[in-house]
């Protein structure tokens, strides 16, 4: 197992005046951000670690295209998934440690060590390192576009899925395992369906993080549901989170089929439903067609993954889930 997860977290309001004691010992950041955040917070995070800073916007890092990086002596991601991505991306080249400043609660990557990178339409995990620390601000996350934050619960519940097919994936394929991974996972999920507050959301994606970086990879954290969110991003590409929170009930059902799922997918729907997270075609801007097309690329997603999927364990044709799509309200 690589780690135990970031030193350091600190959740709560006016968080952002950590970063100073973190950086005692650096004389050069470069913070990867983007134009927004860099327009509304760029001054303020100056004043407080008191250094000169060297930005980046994470939109434009040319990763194919040299880019100078002498003098800099750590890495801070400050703002939403790209930004932490890139983050995490130059820390790993260049071997240096980051620091995770999140300003949404919109998924799970933000302590965790894999970086979701885009490539001929297609979104893909590689393997960098966790972050040094986790600042999450909860006065700035607080901001944030309300949908982030259903993607980040998205993010969460979706491990109802990712966890019941894991386990089945070790019973029948003789996947790897790990009960206190499983544990840790799973019991972020349940806090979240407890309890939607930012606070809990952060802490459980921080756990959700640290459980694939315990593991070694995503496999806890990311199923079927994921490889169909992926697929999803070829045409009509949504939030991450509320596409593989769109996918779970779905999953679900078939692994209720098969004896594996301690999560009703009638029950994540409610969830689903109570906190407007799109849960038909419409919802989510796709039709009954791209979606089965959608779960084609998804299995072929998973066996390039050589990762076992329910749908391929109960041999689900086109006609039975079109059938079950319709049941379920899709």
């Amino acid at each position: 197992m690589s780690c135990i997860g970031p030193a350091t977290i600190v959740i709560a309001e006016g968080a952002l005046g950590e970063l100073r004691t973190l950086l005692k010992d650096y004389s050069c950041p470069l913070i990867v951000t983007d134009e927004l955040i860099h327009a509304q917070y760029s001054t303020v995070l100056e004043e407080i670690i008191g250094l000169p800073c060297r930005w980046v916007m994470a939109s434009a890092y040319p990763r194919n295209s040299p880019f100078s990086l002498e003098g800099i002596d750590i890495v801070i991601g400050f703002g939403g998934g790209a930004s932490l991505d890139v983050a995490k991306l130059i820390a790993r080249d260049t071997n240096l440690s980051w620091i995770s400043v999140p300003t949404a609660a919109s998924h799970d990557g933000i302590a965790s060590e894999v970086a979701t990178v885009s490539h001929d339409g297609y979104r893909y995990s590689e393997r960098c390192k966790g972050p040094l620390a986790v600042i999450a601000d909860t006065s700035i996350i607080s901001k944030a576009p309300p949908r982030l934050k259903l993607a980040g619960l998205g993010d969460i519940i979706c491990k109802a899925s990712s966890l019941a097919e894991w386990k089945l994936a070790h019973d029948v394929k003789d996947e790897p395992f790990d009960n206190q991974v499983y544990e840790i996972v799973d019991n972020a999920l349940t806090s979240v369906l407890e309890d939607d507050s930012v606070e809990t959301l952060i802490r459980a994606e921080i756990d959700a993080g640290r459980a694939m970086s315990l593991f070694g990879s995503s496999r806890p954290c990311s199923g079927t549901e994921h490889a169909i969110s992926h697929a999803m991003d070829r045409i009509t590409p949504n939030l991450h989170g509320l596409q593989v929170a769109f996918a779970t009930p779905i999953c679900l059902y078939y692994l209720q089929e098969a004896g594996y799922s301690e999560y009703d997918f009638g029950k994540i729907q409610e969830f689903m439903t109570d906190h407007k997270m799109p849960t038909t075609f419409e919802g989510i801007n796709t039709n009954l067609t791209e979606f089965m097309e959608d779960v084609h690329h998804a299995l072929n997603i998973m066996k390039k993954r050589d990762r076992y999927s329910i749908l391929e364990h109960l041999n689900v044709d086109d006609a039975n889930l079109s059938r079950a799509l319709r049941d379920l309200g899709y």
